[in-house]
């Protein structure tokens, strides 16, 4: 059983992609404080001058040899749990794709090479191909070696978990929905999670960008404190040797 590195460290983070980059939240677990910024690039995010214990973040790690139908593991568990939420799991690309797309291909020729050969086997979805950039870098900056220190998360997985197991009832795109996960976070302790940034949000940011980097702070949280769920129990690794999981 996979089991997160209980660490003393004061810092833990959870981290979103957003246009302009990275959504980073910040928590000093020693005094409570919380802060927030944007970064350009992941490698940033590993640089942080904070140096988080534990950085949660909201990416596929750990990719399938060869698409099936379903996803990963973790993505299929994920679904069952979320209910009508499960939407917001998207599958993600099997490795040939994400090569394809280091290559330079356009869409039609990254879903195709997802299909590794096999016609029965699924290519891509548009909103899967438009966050390769982001799931590049993270695959280009974590090794297996540094997998317990950045762990994947799904947003909606950990509102579901801190919500009691019950998932959100609106979408984190209505405004019904932004106000119910703020609610639930400030609950947790995030007070004014929209604020984080300040009184208006960067330009490349948006509102739910930032909502989904504090629940994934709050897992962060949990895993430094050994007390966070993954999913499944005993996750497979990838041909890089990358855990093939999900975190709440």
């Amino acid at each position: 059983m996979t089991t997160p590195v209980a660490s003393t460290a004061r810092w833990v983070a959870g981290v979103d992609g957003c246009r302009a980059g990275w959504v980073v939240v910040l928590r000093d677990r020693h005094v409570g404080t919380r802060l927030a910024r944007v970064v350009s690039d992941f490698r940033a995010v590993l640089a942080l001058p904070e140096a988080p214990a534990v950085i949660a973040v909201d990416v596929p790690i750990g990719l399938l040899a060869v698409a099936t139908a379903g996803g990963r593991t973790c993505e299929v568990l994920a679904r069952q749990l979320l209910g009508k939420r499960a939407s917001s799991v998207f599958s993600a690309p099997a490795r040939p794709a994400l090569a394809a797309f280091r290559a330079g291909g356009a869409y039609q020729v990254v879903s195709s090479a997802n299909r590794c050969g096999i016609a029965s086997a699924p290519g891509i979805s548009q909103q899967t191909f438009g966050i390769l950039p982001k799931i590049a870098e993270v695959d280009g900056a974590v090794v297996a070696a540094t997998q317990n220190v950045v762990l994947e998360v799904h947003p909606e997985l950990c509102f579901a978990e801190a919500n009691g197991g019950r998932p959100m009832t609106h979408s984190k795109k209505e405004p019904a929905g932004r106000t119910e996960r703020a609610a639930l976070l400030g609950r947790l302790g995030f007070v004014a999670p929209l604020q984080l940034l300040g009184a208006k949000l960067p330009t490349g940011t948006k509102a739910d960008d930032l909502l989904d980097g504090c629940i994934a702070c709050w897992t962060a949280e949990r895993a430094a404190a050994g007390s966070a769920i993954v999913i499944p129990r005993l996750p497979p690794a990838d041909a890089r040797g990358l855990r093939m999981e999900l975190w709440r």
